[in-house]
């Protein structure tokens, strides 16, 4: 068994810490010198693509006179020297805030500046796509409050109006002792020249093109102050100031960490998983932390770049008063209490701070005068932070919310202070517990063991399923081959099981009884086998993205090397599926558990098919319903899960479709306006449908069936019921025998069967794909969808037939999302195999 999954080199070499991001789609983002290579975890030898960074123009901020360079407010940009663009901060959005529904990528690079990248989903090509620039957005905000340097009423209303009594939850560990700071010291000499300066002998005067800033001459003379011809795409005369507003202008718009929070709720949705917006976090220098409200796009498409709307600030907090260096979000609920939206700042002083904000205050946010951060009146629960101080030392803080009170509850040296090493805790109770950073794993590839040449580690990202982490190295250059390894690969990224580490959730013992691999032992098996059931029972919440490549890749893995434990860890999940007793662990899976599919939500159907497909019968050809059975007969029963399992969801989708149908009626007879609501469409096909199997549908089935039959000529006003369909190659009809493919009848009736075209039908609708438009793929099953529906298809409870029953409760003014109806993950468009593409499974 293999600790390490596998590895994949990089051409530069990172130069900040947390230079590592693992996206909720499945996507690894590394920052390395000028550029942001996106990984596929699945496919580490494959395509990869890239954000390229690219100087920023500087924002006309001021000019200053030339004596002023040496003020020691100013003295550092004064002696600032170009250096290579890089990434000083990378982070993540969740899944849905792209146009195609991935996830959009915020870039803090050195200079400063904050951009938001999307994938090239439609443009067939390897660099990402900027799709907003939020340091124009600040820079445009400051300049119309004159940078809050008057006193008037509208000048930075954040930094003044929230002071720390009514909006800071806690400060943590503040450092007492200032930082070191070096002594400068001039001696009397000639004007001092700088590199990248263009001086005029003439009158003394300097300009230096693309900064962001300007000197005047010595003489006082207002007509010879020298500016860029060229500043942010403005040609003009910037004004006078002194250098103390140039630094804190500066300081303003120097953003050093970017973090983006959890899905938020809106108010009139229940559901964590229906929320549509979030908020971006930026920390700038100037120890201010600006806030920025993103919403999901109002349509998903991947057919062409839609145009996104420009993220909106809602706020700026003066959070800190120096460099606001780490910032951490977490969305904190329990039981039935509204959540909490909880934000961890830390500073360059030491300093560290809690905030809370209100859901329903910061989404009526439209615009930057007040930002609702305020104490919680009362909440019995507590919450934990984890602090990494300069020094090495790892501190573990206990705030009660209710109390409003902090205490520390353990620390411990986790590093020297410049070893720049990775290791793994775990919190156990109220203490800090070092445990193995490698465990070993099941072994799909030949494993690569790159530690002895590492040298520097920075950062590590945890797999959706967390059952990998990332680690990102730069390699010592010393210890590769100078001629063929030191000039093409600076750093590297190794993928680490750590599924096989102890978290203290109990496993019956059953699971490894009869085992006879001694490539685990039996407590690595209980282990992992805890950790795989706890990673699954994740996944049963609706509410998570069904993104679960790293669990999938563990059960390939034991399928493997330990088939015996496989088998008996899938047939007891599978029977706690079906079954309310937890501890039922029958081998015999269909016996019992086939025909009580309908009590089961769509989630756990989903979570079994994509198991099915994916894991049990992987090594198999693909199954199709009525076929022969063979004789592995462990394969037939997996086979026979996945075939009832498809059959349920099939005949969901189709009395949710008619549902639907009966809902947009009922709201017409009363006079409601119904146009926001999910439109259905293929109602003709799903009738057709249901009369070929009339004879094995549900009863519940029947019933809706009939009821949308009576509704006779009124139903071409609620939905699109149209049962001829033409073929799109030769205009002949196409009669529909099947759900998934259709055969044109062909121009000449006595055409054979192998000379018709074979079409296929949009597996959300059964409707005909179009030929000529790009359509949605499935990559686990390799259905194509186009017809998208709505998220409360995929967030039914459990009993999905009684809410269909009872039509007029449901909620179709949801979006339509891109998820599969047979396996529930992300849908994408079909790229070529040379360019990247996300595996979600």
């Amino acid at each position: 068994m293999a600790s390490h999954y596998q590895a994949a080199t990089l051409i530069a070499s990172p130069s900040y810490p947390n230079a590592i991001a693992w996206s909720t789609e499945n996507l690894v983002a590394v920052a390395s010198g000028h550029l942001i290579t996106i990984l596929n975890p699945s496919a580490l030898e494959g395509p990869r693509e890239l954000v390229v960074l690219r100087p920023s123009d500087p924002f006309p901020i001021g000019v200053v006179n030339r004596e002023d360079l040496f003020e020691p407010c100013i003295i550092a940009t004064s002696l600032a020297r170009e250096t290579e663009l890089c990434a000083r901060s990378i982070s993540w959005s969740q899944q849905g805030f792209s146009p195609n529904s991935g996830c959009l990528l915020a870039v803090c690079t050195v200079d400063g500046h904050v951009k938001l990248y999307r994938s090239p989903f439609c443009e067939f090509c390897d660099e990402w796509v900027e799709v907003a620039d939020i340091s124009r957005l600040l820079f445009k905000f400051y300049k119309g409050i004159e940078f809050g340097e008057n006193d008037g009423p509208s000048s930075l209303p954040q930094e003044k109006e929230n002071t720390e009594q009514n909006q800071q939850v806690m400060c943590i560990g503040k450092l007492q002792e200032p930082l070191l700071s070096m002594g400068t010291e001039r001696r009397k000499r000639k004007p001092a020249r700088f590199e990248g300066f263009v001086y005029h002998e003439d009158n003394g005067g300097v300009t230096r093109p693309g900064l962001d800033y300007a000197v005047r001459n010595g003489q006082g003379n207002t007509q010879n102050i020298q500016t860029p011809s060229y500043c942010n795409g403005e040609d003009k005369s910037l004004p006078l100031i002194t250098a103390k507003q140039y630094s804190c202008r500066e300081a303003l718009l120097s953003s050093l960490v970017v973090a983006w929070s959890p899905v938020l709720p809106s108010p009139d949705r229940s559901s964590y998983f229906t929320g549509n917006w979030c908020i971006l976090a930026v920390g700038c220098k100037s120890g201010s932390v600006s806030f920025w409200k993103i919403h999901k796009p109002e349509y998903y498409t991947i057919d062409i770049g839609m145009v996104t709307r420009d993220p909106m600030l809602i706020g700026v907090v003066q959070a800190h008063l120096s460099w606001v260096t780490a910032i951490s979000w977490e969305l904190f609920s329990s039981g039935s209490s509204k959540p909490l939206l909880l934000l961890a700042t830390g500073c360059s002083d030491g300093s560290s701070k809690i905030w809370l904000g209100d859901i329903e205050g910061l989404n009526q946010c439209t615009c930057a005068k007040e930002v609702p951060l305020t104490l919680v009146a009362e909440h019995q629960d507590s919450v934990n932070l984890a602090i990494g101080r300069a020094s090495g030392s790892l501190e573990a803080w206990s705030w009660n919310i209710s109390g409003n009170k902090i205490q520390k509850i353990h620390a411990c040296d986790a590093h020297d202070q410049v070893d720049n090493s990775a290791h793994c805790w775990m919190f156990n109770e109220k203490h800090l517990e070092e445990i193995p950073l490698h465990t070993d794993g099941p072994e799909l590839k030949e494993s690569v063991d790159l530690t002895e040449v590492s040298d520097r580690c920075y950062g590590l990202a945890l797999a959706p399923g967390e059952l990998m982490i990332a680690v990102v190295r730069s390699l010592d250059s010393n210890l590769l081959n100078q001629m063929y390894q030191a000039r093409t690969q600076k750093a590297v990224v190794e993928f680490i099981w750590i599924g096989g580490q102890f978290l203290g959730i109990p496993l019956d013992n059953s699971v490894i009884l009869s085992l006879q691999s001694a490539a685990l032992s039996e407590t690595n098996f209980l282990w992992w086998g805890s950790n795989i059931f706890w990673s699954l029972k994740k996944y049963e919440n609706c509410e998570t993205v069904l993104v679960l490549w790293d669990l999938i890749a563990a059960l390939q893995g034991f399928k493997k090397s330990a088939p015996t434990f496989l088998e008996t860890l899938m047939h007891k999940w599978v029977s706690g599926l079906f079954s309310d007793d937890p501890h039922c662990a029958s081998i015999d899976i269909p016996s019992h558990s086939i025909h009580n599919m309908s009590k089961v939500s769509s989630r756990k159907l989903h979570l079994l098919n994509i198991v099915c497909r994916k894991v049990m019968l992987s090594d198999q050809p693909q199954y199709s319903p009525g076929a022969e059975k063979g004789n592995d007969v462990m394969a037939d029963l997996w086979n026979n899960l996945l075939v009832r399992s498809e059959r349920e969801l099939q005949e969901r989708l189709v009395a949710f479709t008619f549902a639907a149908v009966l809902n947009r009626t009922a709201y017409l007879l009363k006079g409601a306006p119904a146009e926001n609501s999910w439109f259905p469409v293929g109602v003709a096909q799903m009738d057709s449908w249901a009369s070929m199997n009339d004879g094995e549908v549900r009863d519940e089935l029947k019933f809706l069936r009939t009821r949308i039959n009576d509704l006779g000529d009124r139903i071409n006003s609620v939905c699109e019921y149209s049962v001829e369909e033409y073929c799109t190659y030769c205009k002949a009809p196409v009669p529909f025998e099947s759900a998934d493919v259709a055969m044109c009848s062909g121009s000449n009736p006595a055409t054979p069967p192998a000379e018709a075209h074979k079409l296929s039908r949009c597996t959300a609708s059964m409707r005909l794909c179009p030929v000529l438009q790009p359509t949605w793929h499935c990559a686990c099953c390799g259905r194509t969808v186009d017809k998208l529906l709505p998220e409360i298809f995929f967030t039914m409870p459990t009993s999905f037939w009684d809410v269909t029953h009872g039509n007029e409760s449901l909620d179709l003014s949801a979006p339509a999302v891109p998820f599969c109806p047979f396996c529930g993950i992300l849908l994408q468009r079909i790229k070529p195999e040379f360019l990247l593409s996300v595996s979600p499974v």
